[in-house]
């Protein structure tokens, strides 16, 4: 069956939408027919039917048309070039189709999706992005989708006027004044939804005041115009920079930081998508997912809370780095592991923060140049931009390495499922309603708090026993204060700062604070706040939960520290000082620099543990690689690797292409001034219980890439080095 879509100025009739329909049956409804082919697992090949229906009925008109086509996202990441090409050679000359995909499940394939509608267009035919408006958070792809029309959803055109209306009304109005998209308002009936239409933008419409669905029309078919998009940065077609990186400075000059001062750049980029609206899009890349640290997480946490999409990718991220957090794993050749990548984009916010570690042929200093991550002197080139189109093109790079979903990530529940299962439920007798309530809250396990929006700063007017016992303070020193007094000197102020500007623009805030108790301890504080509204919509309180999560985070600390640490030792792993090992080897093949390693064995250590025994060993283990330690250069990381043995990687060594020469001598020399310090080290005298013992190693080196171009084959070198000169052979 087909629908007309008119032009709104003047009722003519420019195009047609194209509706299934089953069989006479059980079936026969779209929605049961659609909901019967997810069950079967054959959505995508109903999807394909469908279109060649479309497609068929179309052809049979004399003269040129516009026909609008629905495709299920899963079913458009699906089609292979091939079937899509069939489908082009189905469409008949005249006829001109818009494929229109639907906003529900978005972004659970965003990357898939995108793609998939390049491919469309690489057919020729436009893009609508339909029912805008039904899942507002799924706008959070309108820029990247880059439809040709914007259809909105049915609800809008016949419903109340409500903050959230007006939020997609505006993202969409921005979008298709960038773009040049046109707005398309479904489910028009009356006048009165012409009118609301036409308020909102709308230039074209359709609904059963221009005609309801049935045989195609014959004649009376006016062209529609559509503009072509403005061209996107080459990035996007797969031509021009393949990296952010290469994107931002192909245009743009870098600047040089530390990692703080970059650092901070992106938690202010983080701070400020918080103090966005739910169709945000948060993408960014991490070199390693050792990156992640806790904090971080709270962060993203935070982040994915809020927006309508937080991905992160990098070098062994997991698929969910923290909760409602999308991940991806990159291979560990990919460039853009080398790069640390932050960019948000909502309808009206963008911005993109891009940096690259400094190599030893940029002209800086080698020492400092590359060193371990949490090093202070570590140096970046970076490239902050807020250009709409240039973080788009950047985001697209990014998002075209995020996977599918597939269901990993918890899904919010529909308004729809939520309203059954409440109209389902048993309910409390209104009368006793207030106090069953009060006595819920007043008991709770979590603290809760009430503070009061019509007053100057907030203040609390109401706390439960269980927050009383949380913070230590009675309810006569809290009650008429700002809940600000659980602060304290370590207290991150970038967490802090956005929760205000949320609470007023009526927004709920979930974050994980370091608060002090009356006795001054500190503890970890899971916070939810959520505003409370009256019949009229406006705010009247703020209500808080609060619930105390020091053993978790302290444990997600430890976590991570052990999985990149020595517990003994308190040094890098083994997997983590050979992950270093081979990162720094991937910065020396982009800047032609050169890579040192030295392996270090304890001599005789077998000895100090048969005669004193192995917590004595531990000792001596504990003693000799802090003395260790102390010798390295800054910038340059040990680890142990095992038993008595470590490895001390030395990054950014001159770079050189012979096999001999200046360059060689230099780096050669600053191998050889490192091993001596590293054995002076050890010529102090260590004390075991009534006996005095001195320590020595023996070392061996190995240069990348003179000896070996692989991290293994470097180690095994350095290693091979290390017994000749321990058996003196």
């Amino acid at each position: 069956m087909y629908q007309p879509i008119v032009d709104l100025q003047d009722g003519t009739l420019v195009a047609v939408e194209a509706l299934s329909r089953g069989e006479p049956g059980p079936h026969e409804s779209p929605n049961a027919l659609f909901a019967a082919a997810r069950a079967s697992g054959t959505l995508v090949e109903l999807d394909e039917a469908c279109l060649r229906a479309a497609l068929d009925g179309a052809g049979q008109s004399p003269g040129p048309v516009t026909l609008f086509v629905n495709i299920e996202a899963v079913t458009l990441s699906a089609l292979s070039l091939p079937r899509l090409a069939d489908l082009r050679d189905l469409a008949a000359q005249h006829v001109r189709v818009v494929v229109e995909v639907t906003e529900r499940d978005l972004l659970e394939r965003a990357a898939e999706l995108v793609r998939g509608i390049s491919a469309v267009r690489d057919l020729g035919w436009g893009v609508a992005l339909d029912d805008a408006g039904a899942n507002p958070q799924s706008l959070a792809l309108m820029p990247f989708l880059r439809p040709d029309v914007i259809k909105l959803d049915l609800a809008l055109v016949r419903g109340h006027t409500t903050l959230q209306a007006a939020a997609v009304v505006n993202a969409v109005r921005a979008e298709a004044e960038r773009s040049g998209a046109i707005i398309l308002a479904e489910g028009i009936e009356s006048q009165q939804h012409l009118e609301r239409a036409l308020a909102m933008g709308a230039r074209l419409g359709q609904g059963w005041m221009f005609g309801r669905p049935g045989s195609f029309p014959t004649v009376g078919m006016s062209a529609l115009s559509i503009q072509p998009l403005p061209s996107a940065d080459d990035s996007r077609s797969g031509a021009g920079p393949s990296t952010p990186f290469d994107l931002l400075t192909a245009s743009s000059p870098v600047q040089r930081a530390t990692v703080p001062l970059v650092a901070s750049m992106t938690r202010q980029l983080e701070r400020q998508a918080l103090l966005l609206d739910d169709q945000t899009v948060v993408l960014a890349n991490f070199q390693t997912a050792e990156a992640m640290t806790p904090a971080t997480r709270r962060r993203y946490e935070s982040l994915a809370s809020l927006s309508a999409l937080t991905a992160v990718t990098g070098a062994g991220m997991p698929d969910e780095p923290a909760p409602g957090v999308h991940g991806t794993a990159l291979e560990s050749d990919d460039p853009l592991t080398e790069q640390w990548v932050i960019t948000v984009v909502s309808p009206h916010f963008a911005a993109a923060l891009v940096a690259r570690d400094v190599s030893a042929g940029d002209g800086a200093d080698p020492a400092r140049a590359i060193g371990p991550r949490t090093h202070r002197t570590r140096r970046l080139d970076y490239v902050l931009t807020y250009d709409r189109q240039r973080v788009l093109d950047v985001a697209g790079l990014v998002l075209g390495k995020v996977r599918a979903m597939s269901g990993a990530l918890p899904r919010r529940r529909s308004s729809a499922a939520g309203r059954a299962l409440a109209h389902d439920a048993a309910r409390v007798p209104p009368p006793l309603l207030p106090e069953v309530l009060l006595r819920a809250i007043a008991t709770a396990s979590n603290g809760i708090v009430i503070a009061d929006a019509s007053l100057p700063d907030l203040p609390l007017v109401y706390v439960n026993a269980a927050f009383l016992r949380l913070t230590g303070y009675s309810s006569e020193e809290v009650l008429g204060r700002n809940c600000r007094f659980l602060q304290g000197p370590a207290t991150d102020p970038t967490q802090v700062q956005p929760i205000n500007r949320r609470l007023l623009a009526g927004r709920d805030v979930h974050t994980v604070l370091l608060n002090y108790r009356r006795d001054g301890s500190a503890f970890w504080n899971e916070l939810h706040v959520s505003p409370v509204t009256d019949a009229a919509g406006d705010i009247t309180h703020y209500i808080g939960n609060q619930l105390d999560v020091t053993s978790r985070v302290e444990r997600e600390r430890r976590t991570t520290y052990l999985a990149n640490h020595d517990e003994l030792t308190a040094l890098p792993n083994r997997a983590h000082i050979l992950d270093h090992l081979r990162l720094e080897l991937r910065r020396a093949r982009r800047s032609g620099g050169s890579v040192g390693v030295l392996m270090l064995d304890l001599d005789r250590f077998k000895e100090i543990n048969d005669r004193f025994g192995h917590a004595a060993g531990d000792r001596a283990l504990t003693w000799a690689a802090g003395r260790l330690r102390s010798a390295v250069r800054a910038g340059d990381l040990l680890g142990r690797l095992g038993g008595d043995e470590f490895l001390l990687v030395l990054g950014g060594l001159p770079p050189s292409t012979r096999s001999s020469g200046p360059a060689w001598e230099r780096a050669e020399e600053t191998l050889r001034r490192v091993q001596e310090h590293l054995h002076a080290a050890l010529h102090h005298p260590l004390a075991l219980g009534d006996a005095t013992i001195h320590l020595s190693t023996s070392s061996g080196a190995a240069l990348f890439p003179r000896d070996a171009t692989e991290a293994a084959e470097l180690v095994a070198h350095a290693d091979t080095t290390m017994y000749r000169n321990k058996t003196g052979s």
